[in-house]
């Protein structure tokens, strides 16, 4: 039986075959276009060598020709100081798989801005500062996330596209919303699901397997089989939580910010006044409480401390961010001035709620944990099959299951992977299997030596 070349290509994957991904996630992941940004986050490269990596060859047709390193794994090696002459093992595994089922892909699935909108809507309109000046529900909507109210009309005009068309850190930010939005519905809904004992088996099944705008796009189905006062209570529920979330937390933030911007919260919150260029003296730094310290572009601001902070790779802190790389340097030659709005809303929301970049980030799962489910799957699989999985040389497997070290760089997105597919109860394990074997067979290896000696070049 013939194979689709889409999504099961016979040669070895390279650089080609990155826009047929880009094709098949932007059909998924919706909201736009699947941008630079977002390939860099998946190949794991910083973004400025994308463009190289487009036009790569397969690592089997490079190693031993350019000094490519992709063989060794080695993840002490400085990511932006690598050379990427051939598409890595790692990245050939994670197209595959991606081609196949781009419901694994860790990004969030995306909603438009009309869509954010009408989740937020009752609560534009509860906004304490809103209340003597609101000139309109819809001139609210980008205030909301840093952006003067005029965006407003732009952002909700132009459907799926107006999220990034809004800018991405406006996308991130909404991302974020949606995120919280979903699960307060998820902790709602389960606790409605228990009380009432039988549910339809797909809402268990959809609560396990999906979050955020996922989840969210189905609520309509989840909650079909309430009957009126059940559901009237269960919408009840959502709101008080998550508008307890949005009051508390979130717009503390933009009050913080506001401040932080020497501006009227009023101003900023309701009427989307955001903008000061002023410089920032040491002094005049010094003279902020902590809660409102302006977030410059300086060394030692949250701007310039995050990747760090959070431990993250640079296409992981540029893509959460919402960055391309001039935009990040251009806050950096400016030491004494704020970042723009939506980045420092952003930065000051995740710095005070680390736990919540999971809206954003999946966080990679520990080799040891994934060594000891795929043991239960497979009880013939070897430890130093491990890194040979994730497209490394067998030795990188007794580094990448030590609990004691951080996730190897080769790994981290296939260990995203993981373990979203393991926490929605998929069979991950033979999904990324089958995508091993598919390249190895196409890069003209025997399979069963590739398994005992995990070497993926002759």
């Amino acid at each position: 039986m013939s194979r689709n070349e889409l999504t099961h290509p016979a040669d070895p994957i390279n650089g080609r075959t990155l826009m047929n991904l880009k094709a098949v996630l932007e059909s998924y992941l919706g909201g736009g276009e699947v941008r630079d940004l977002d390939l860099a986050l998946l190949m794991n490269v910083p973004l400025n060598r994308l463009s190289q990596l487009k036009r790569a060859k397969s690592s089997i047709h490079t190693v031993g020709r350019s000094g490519d390193t992709s063989d060794s794994g080695d993840s002490r090696a400085d990511e932006e100081e690598a050379e990427l002459p051939g598409i890595r093992p790692s990245q050939a595994i994670l197209v595959r798989l991606l081609l196949k089922r781009p419901d694994l892909v860790p990004i969030p699935l995306r909603p438009s801005s009309t869509e954010v909108f009408e989740l937020l809507q009752p609560f534009i309109n509860s906004i304490e500062e809103a209340q003597a000046t609101r000139p309109g529900v819809k001139s609210g909507f980008a205030p909301l996330f840093g952006r003067s109210y005029i965006s407003s009309y732009k952002m909700l005009s132009e459907g799926s596209a107006g999220i990034q068309n809004a800018g991405l850190p406006v996308a991130r930010l909404q991302l974020l919303v949606v995120g919280k939005y979903a699960d307060c519905f998820k902790e709602q809904l389960r606790g409605f699901a228990a009380k009432a004992g039988v549910v339809p088996s797909y809402v268990k099944d959809t609560l396990r397997r999906h979050s955020g705008w996922a989840l969210l796009r189905e609520k309509d189905s989840l909650t079909d089989w309430m009957d009126d006062e059940a559901y009237v209570l269960f919408e009840s529920k959502v709101r008080e939580t998550f508008g307890e979330w949005f009051n508390k937390s979130y717009l503390a933030i933009l009050r913080d910010e506001a401040k932080s911007r020497d501006l009227d919260p009023v101003d900023a919150i309701v009427k989307g006044k955001w903008v000061n260029n002023e410089l920032v003296t040491d002094d005049k730094l010094q003279r902020y409480n902590r809660f409102c310290r302006p977030i410059l572009g300086r060394h030692d601001s949250l701007f310039s401390l995050f990747r760090e902070s959070f431990g993250l790779t640079s296409a992981e802190a540029y893509w959460v961010l919402g960055l391309q790389v001039k935009a990040f340097y251009r806050f950096r030659q400016r030491p004494q001035q704020r970042v723009d709005a939506p980045t420092a809303i952003l930065l000051r929301y995740l710095f005070r709620h680390p736990e919540d970049i999971k809206f954003l980030m999946a966080e990679p799962m520990a080799g040891n944990q994934i060594l000891e489910l795929v043991k239960v799957e497979d009880s013939n699989f070897k430890l130093g099959q491990l890194a040979p999985l994730f497209g490394a040389s067998r030795v990188m497997s007794y580094e990448f299951a030590n609990p004691d070290t951080p996730c190897p760089f080769f790994a981290r997105r296939l260990a995203m992977v993981f373990k979203v597919g393991i926490g929605a109860g998929m069979p991950v394990y033979q999904l990324v299997r089958e995508s091993v074997e598919d390249e190895v067979q196409a890069r003209g290896l025997d399979l069963e030596q590739f398994w005992r000696d995990g070497r993926w070049h002759k």
